[in-house]
């Protein structure tokens, strides 16, 4: 009760720093709840993801093993990816000769990659929202609430200059500002820090696994290209020799 009297006799001055102070709290931790609900369901299965895609023999066998992740970030990248491969499979323009074959695979697969590299961005950039806030809070609450500590300071040297005595009564509300500015700048500014530092570790590790699975799907589909174009010579050959 003593200190809830003490904030409402606070000067204008150290309420509105301190409720500034209180409001950068709320909101760091509202903002660390959200952001780590968005890891979380983003991040379900991105292990498991990067095993399949790595054991996976065709994109079939992948494109259905892969439905029980829906809600994981990898699998929404490794779906944009197939499903540009689809499309250009229903388009049918493959070319039949092996050396514009070649040409036409690397194209395609520079092409892959750039899609790889939208995918990856829409999925990141959810995950980056709100981690600038973290840092701005982490930065300057303590800057905050160091100038509510200097300004109680100076209430309680205003108040000895009026009264004409240092008492403990005197200089006790002023310090007490101080002091409440003090905590409340360090309780908003070190769980923005280290949460802000944490999340930005965490993005790095989900960007980097991120870009293996659309690598290793792209891999994939390298590799079933070149399967199928292999196995159109060997049956052209077998209906020359069978022609012969």
């Amino acid at each position: 009760m003593n200190l809830f009297h003490l904030l409402l006799s606070a000067g204008p001055v150290a309420k509105l720093t301190l409720l500034l102070l209180i409001l950068f709290s709320v909101l760091t931790w509202a903002v660390i709840f959200l952001k780590w609900r968005q890891f979380k369901i983003a991040g379900q299965g991105l292990s498991e993801l990067c095993q399949l895609a790595e054991k996976s023999s065709n994109l079939g066998d992948l494109a259905s093993k892969m439905r029980r992740y829906r809600h994981s970030a990898a699998w929404k990248v490794a779906r944009f990816i197939l499903a540009e491969v689809a499309r250009l499979k229903a388009e049918g323009s493959l070319p039949e000769e092996k050396e514009l074959f070649a040409l036409w695979l690397e194209m395609f697969i520079k092409r892959l990659n750039r899609h790889l590299a939208i995918a990856r961005e829409r999925e990141l950039l959810p995950l980056r929202e709100g981690l600038s806030f973290l840092a701005i809070a982490g930065n300057s609450a303590p800057f905050i609430g160091l100038f509510g500590t200097v300004w109680g300071i100076m209430t309680a040297f205003q108040q000895i200059g009026f009264k004409g005595n240092a008492t403990l009564a005197t200089v006790a509300p002023g310090i007490a500002e101080a002091l409440i500015a003090t905590a409340l700048g360090l309780f908003a500014a070190i769980p923005a820090s280290m949460s802000y530092n944490f999340f930005v570790a965490r993005l790095e590790i989900f960007e980097t696994k991120l870009q293996e699975v659309g690598e290793l799907v792209i891999l994939l589909v390298e590799k079933e290209f070149l399967r199928e174009i292999t196995s159109e010579e060997e049956t052209t050959f077998d209906e020359e020799e069978g022609a012969q």
